[in-house]
């Protein structure tokens, strides 16, 4: 079986845990983001956005109803959540980009998502079930970054992450032993 992602960047690195702002608070109207709030936001923006691409393929290609309900389910809930963090990003006049490369857990590389987007029947359904459990174990550990936040928002959009990606893990690996 082809699998995708391992969970971790390239190197085994906690995913830019030790960035360059992460000292520096943003003052907003609503409460200040730290340098570490900021860098989540920057980080889960792109990776989110691949998760939506990837649901957006399981909608179009999958023939599982379970996989298409689970795409719509996950492109359903990350989207709002793009939309809280740039908003964030906003109000601390913060770029949506970083100023240096960062890995994030989970990613698909161009390749995989290439031969994701040519793949058809339970190979397809395989691929993307694998990927996006490997994509949000890479989301949750990127919410380590923000488990000490002094922010209330951002702290319950980390946990909301946690508990709602752990339960669609459980769900995609019950997926994967019904292929």
């Amino acid at each position: 079986m082809i699998a995708f992602g391992s969970g971790h960047d390239e190197d085994g690195d906690h995913m830019g845990m030790h960035g360059q702002n992460q000292g520096q608070m943003m003052n907003t109207n609503d409460g200040a983001f730290s340098g570490s709030d900021i860098m989540f936001a920057q980080m889960m923006i792109p990776h989110h956005q691949q998760a939506i691409e990837m649901s957006d393929l399981a909608i179009k290609i999958s023939k599982n109803s379970d996989v298409v309900k689970l795409a719509k389910q996950i492109k359903a809930a990350q989207t709002p959540e793009i939309t809280q963090m740039r908003n964030w990003l906003s109000a601390a006049n913060a770029s949506e980009t970083m100023d240096h490369s960062m890995g994030m857990g989970g990613m698909l590389s161009d390749a995989e998502i290439s031969t994701l987007s040519k793949s058809t029947g339970k190979t397809f359904d395989s691929l993307f079930l694998t990927g996006m459990i490997a994509h949000h174990e890479g989301a949750i550990h990127m919410v380590m970054m923000i488990q000490d936040s002094s922010n209330a928002e951002v702290k319950t959009l980390g946990e909301a992450i946690v508990k709602a990606q752990t339960a669609e893990i459980a769900l995609m690996k019950d997926l994967l032993k019904t292929l």
